[in-house]
């Protein structure tokens, strides 16, 4: 999970597309990609469960909010479904659940260093 965040922020296309399952690929979904990399600035990844242990690790599950800024800031908050073939992980397909609201005294989730009540949060 933690690598095809890093590559989504560093524009790694090649990476995420063969990191997804080939059961998920597509035509076009390179360009898609590309688009979306192009127009969003990343600003951290939260993960916030990991179920793994399923058919000797070969299933898991992860949820986490990913931050962005699209232009303006926003979160993916996601459980997805990874599966292991050949000693590799694979992205098959996640559920989206709604956004997670940080406490006031939080950090803000934008990256700004300020935190949450004094921020997005007013």
């Amino acid at each position: 999970m933690r690598s095809r965040y890093t590559a989504y922020h560093q524009g790694d296309i090649d990476y995420l597309i063969a990191t997804y399952h080939p059961t998920q690929r597509y035509g076009g979904q390179r360009a898609a990609i590309g688009q979306s990399v192009a127009a969003t600035t990343w600003l951290g990844l939260r993960v916030l469960a990991i179920e793994a242990g399923q058919v000797a690790d070969s299933k898991g599950v992860v949820e986490f909010i990913a931050y962005y800024a699209d232009p303006r800031p926003g979160q993916v908050h996601e459980r997805s479904r990874f599966v292991r073939q050949k000693q590799r992980w694979f992205y098959v397909d996640g559920d989206a659940l709604p956004p997670v609201e940080p406490k006031r005294s939080d950090p803000c989730w934008c990256g700004s260093g300020k935190k949450y009540k004094a921020c997005h949060g007013c």
